[in-house]
């Protein structure tokens, strides 16, 4: 089974780095087979939606887990569905089974309404079996938790 990971490049001039692109990156090493990485996405929704509809077409994956940062959040968030227009998009994933076995993760029902949700939504029509996660800013009092929890996830 493969997953295709995928994360954003920092967008405002006060962020040295994006939190989700940081989190792939701490977890790299250890999933090299399973996992394929698309980091750094220009925070763009077209830029980023062709990008990631392409490697879903080459690589052919599993599962889709799309990351970006929400500075305003405090845990994972594991967005339910996303919008585009007045259509919304579900995962078919089963998040209440999924979050059980999770510490610091709760299942948003709001994807930002930015980058991230429409990405999300071009996303799902392509390749149903996805997700998008929220990743808070990681700081040494949450990043072991959320790491943790982000594998967990993964290996779901």
């Amino acid at each position: 089974m493969t997953i295709l990971l995928t994360s954003f490049a920092p967008w405002l001039c006060h962020q040295p780095s994006n939190s989700s692109d940081d989190l792939l990156v701490s977890i790299q090493d250890n999933y090299a087979k399973k996992l394929l990485f698309l980091r750094q996405l220009p925070v763009n929704t077209h830029r980023a939606s062709e990008r990631v509809i392409k490697a879903i077409q080459d690589k052919n994956p599993d599962f889709v887990i799309c990351c970006g940062m929400a500075e305003s959040r405090y845990h994972l968030s594991l967005e339910s569905h996303a919008r585009s227009s007045t259509k919304q998009l579900f995962t078919p994933i089963p998040l209440p089974d999924l979050i059980k076995n999770l510490d610091y993760s709760y299942i948003s029902d709001n994807a930002g309404q930015f980058v991230c949700e429409e990405l999300y939504f071009q996303v799902l029509k392509h390749h149903p079996r996805a997700l998008f996660v929220h990743v808070p800013l990681l700081t040494d009092k949450n990043f072991v938790i959320i790491q943790r929890d982000f594998q967990k996830i993964i290996s779901n």
